[in-house]
């Protein structure tokens, strides 16, 4: 599958294997995710020492791979004048693994860390809800993320076990490579077959591609704190041709934008369709977000699996040829890679269904009443987003901008859009129900980010003023709520700096004054506690379990542009360095990055993060027992100083070579991430994103002076975060 966008300076690709934890041995729950971790961790045949995360830290590309119940895909994005060797590089890995007895122990540790951070989460949750209403004869009924007890300790075993599993599934008959790049599409065929040649064939006695329906008769599961939400799914039929999928896939897409969202009850305040969602990829799911009770599920159920049936049917009964292989990213697309990766995954998944006789011959529709399941909150009734209890004096001080500030040089188009942006500090923006989707059907984009730092909304459409207005006088505001994820991404957030004050930004000056007006009245009405001072709930599951723990060593500079330019370049030259040492050397944790916080201040970050700090391997003179030191248990402060040490080290770069390390900065691949990118440069106290300012050659002089700011205006300081939720920062 290959796509061309000439405006594009990087290369995204995946290479997508139709295998997945539901392919693997019954008694080894978690191999196909080792398996996954050993590819992309293990030493190249090139290389002695280097492996595939370390080859795309030090080529300024980016890897990463992600193992579903039956699809495994390992995706990169590189620059595009990198492209063959990447490709090349990451087939001859995945076809032609060598297994090493330390990398496997290495990694299952990794995975065991992994499980340990996740176990308690809301994603770990909603997987056991899906092995519930598997049939109990199915693989698919145990939980098959793997952990240190699934896989055990018994390497030749696991050597073993690896080996039979890549030579049964990492063949071409499994292999599907999707590219998008600027290169001509002729060319990128012919890097494709070259690719696909170093990949074996299946041999004789390989597994069918087959899937085993999972799914039992038992209609309904319990997930425990899932944020107030029903996820409806309706498994796909085991004999599906490729262009009824597609048919699916474009009724989740006409889903989000609006279709049905007059037939939801009043109780539904968001939705999301997903053809094929993580965990359950046999499946088309809508996850519904509000407050039902499981009868009323059951009704909306029925009603939607109507009204979804109806409209199947006139998609599904079109020719393949009926539709185009042009692809399309959806409307409110960012980031361009993860939209790719996502369809190229449906694209491999479609090699395990069965092709029917014939390509025109009627599938029966997923969407009967009778084959919907359902995810059901395990709580009653959520109770309200938590209010604030004190009201400012006044109106609060709103920042504004408006006009383009150049967004039109990165995409043309941009010149006669418009647009909205508002920010508020300190607490989450909560719109009217199905915002999103109501405002789709006027053609209208809406965006929404919210961390525990703030909240913003971005509306882009013709009539982006008036909605951005109606939007602000029909939203509240609720107290941020605890993050999930990796620690050391929450980590990485606080890298950007965000303001103090809310603030707006237009394209036009038309609507400023009554957009900016909104904004404060929000902000004065519904108030509760500031999210600062917000009560701490009660110790969760996760809380009493040996804490994960990220640690993060940051340098910050004022952020002038040339500073800028020197973070920039600075991370692109340390990210392989550190990862290498952190990672393999050291032992610091199961993440080990380097990344950038552009703004005003600017900033520069080396995060580790492990399960919890008796599992470091390379403190063997201290004990898990060994007590604490400034409050904190003496492993974390080994790690601290092993920081302080591999980063110390790092920046005693010859000057000669960080100058030659200047970036070429990645322009936006979307007007959405132009825009996105322009607003947050404006939020951290810049008025132009880095790639915009024009790369200024750095002459060894100049470099030498700016590297002496580091010690007259630079500071350090180190960031904890553990999975308890206490934070603290020391310099």
């Amino acid at each position: 599958m290959l796509a061309q966008a000439p405006h594009l300076t990087r290369a995204h690709v995946s290479i997508a294997i139709a295998a997945g934890y539901l392919d693997e041995p019954r008694t080894l729950p978690g191999l196909a995710h080792l398996l996954e971790h050993v590819l992309t961790t293990a030493p190249l045949e090139a290389f002695s020492n280097i492996s595939l995360l370390t080859w795309f830290s030090q080529h300024q590309g980016s890897l990463n791979a992600h193992t579903d119940d039956y699809v495994t895909d390992v995706h990169f994005s590189i620059p595009a004048e990198t492209l063959e060797a990447a490709a090349l590089t990451v087939a001859s890995q995945l076809a032609r693994p060598a297994f090493s007895p330390s990398v496997i122990c290495a990694e299952v540790a990794a995975i065991d860390a992994e499980w340990q951070a996740r176990q308690h989460s809301s994603a770990m949750q909603r997987l056991s809800a899906i092995a519930t209403l598997s049939d109990s004869q199915h693989i698919g009924a145990d939980c098959r993320h793997g952990n240190a007890q699934t896989l055990g300790s018994d390497t030749a075993l696991l050597l073993e076990a690896l080996t039979a599993f890549h030579r049964d599934h990492y063949h071409d008959g499994r292999v599907s490579i999707a590219i998008i790049s600027p290169w001509a599409t002729e060319t990128m065929t012919r890097l494709v077959k070259r690719m696909a040649t170093l990949f074996s064939p299946p041999t004789p006695c390989a597994p069918s591609l087959a899937i085993a329906p999972r799914w039992s008769r038992q209609l309904s599961a319990k997930v425990a704190s899932t944020g107030n939400t029903v996820e409806l799914l309706w498994p796909l039929p085991s004999a599906i041709a490729r262009h009824q999928l597609t048919a699916l896939s474009d009724t989740a897409d006409r889903l989000n934008q609006g279709l049905l969202m007059e037939q939801l009850p009043g109780l539904i305040t968001d939705y999301r369709a997903t053809l094929a969602p993580n965990g359950a990829t046999d499946a088309f799911s809508l996850t519904l977000s509000g407050t039902a009770t499981q009868e009323q599920v059951k009704a909306l159920a029925a009603a939607l699996s109507e009204r979804l049936a109806a409209f199947f049917a006139t998609l599904s009964g079109t020719a393949p040829n009926d539709h185009g292989n042009r692809w399309q990213p959806p409307a409110e697309t960012v980031q361009l890679a993860p939209a790719w990766f996502a369809h190229a995954r449906r694209q491999a998944l479609a090699r395990r269904f069965a092709t029917p006789p014939s390509e025109h011959q009627p599938v029966a529709s997923p969407f009967a009443a009778s084959n919907a399941r359902w995810l059901l909150d395990n709580a009653s009734l959520s109770p309200s987003p938590p209010t604030f209890d004190r009201q400012p004096a006044a109106y609060p001080a709103v920042q504004h901008w408006c006009g383009q500030y150049g967004v039109s040089d990165d995409f043309a188009a941009l010149a006669t859009t418009a647009w909205a942006a508002c920010f508020v500090p300190g607490a989450v923006i909560v719109p009217s129900p199905l915002t999103a989707q109501r405002l789709a059907l006027q053609d209208i984009v809406f965006k929404q980010e919210n961390s525990l730092h703030g909240s913003w909304v971005m509306a882009v459409g013709s009539q982006a003023n008036h909605a951005m207005v109606a939007l602000l006088e029909d939203a509240v505001l609720a107290v941020s709520k605890a993050q999930e994820g990796l620690l050391a991404q929450q980590l990485i957030q606080r890298l950007t700096p965000l303001p103090a004050t809310p603030a707006v930004w237009v394209s036009h000056q038309a609507e400023l004054d009554t957009i900016s007006q909104a904004l404060a009245a929000l902000t004065f009405r519904s108030l509760t506690t500031t999210a600062g001072n917000t009560p701490r709930t009660a110790p969760s599951a996760a809380d009493t379990q040996p804490a994960n723990v990220a640690i993060m060593r940051t340098l910050i500079l004022p952020g002038s542009p040339a500073q800028r330019w020197l973070l920039a370049a600075a991370e692109k030259y340390h990210s392989a360095t550190f990862f290498q040492q952190a990672r393999y050397e050291h032992r610091l944790g199961y993440v080990a990055a380097v990344r950038r916080g552009d703004g005003a201040p600017c900033s520069l970050g080396y995060v580790v993060q492990t399960s919890n700090a008796g599992q470091v391997s390379n403190v063997g003179e201290i004990s898990k027992d060994a007590g604490s030191a400034g409050g904190r248990p003496i492993e974390e402060k080994w790690i601290e100083e092993k920081l302080i040490s591999i980063t110390n080290a790092i920046w005693q770069t010859p000057d000669k070579i960080l100058q030659a390390q200047l970036p070429a900065l990645i322009p936006p691949e979307t007007p959405l991430a132009a825009l996105v990118l322009q607003w947050q440069s404006l939020l951290a106290g810049t008025h132009q994103p880095l790639h915009r300012l024009g790369q200024q050659p750095i002459d060894s002089p100049a470099l030498t002076q700016l590297l002496s700011q580091i010690s007259t205006l630079g500071h350090w300081q180190t960031h904890w975060l553990d999975s308890a939720g206490h934070y603290f920062v020391s310099d």
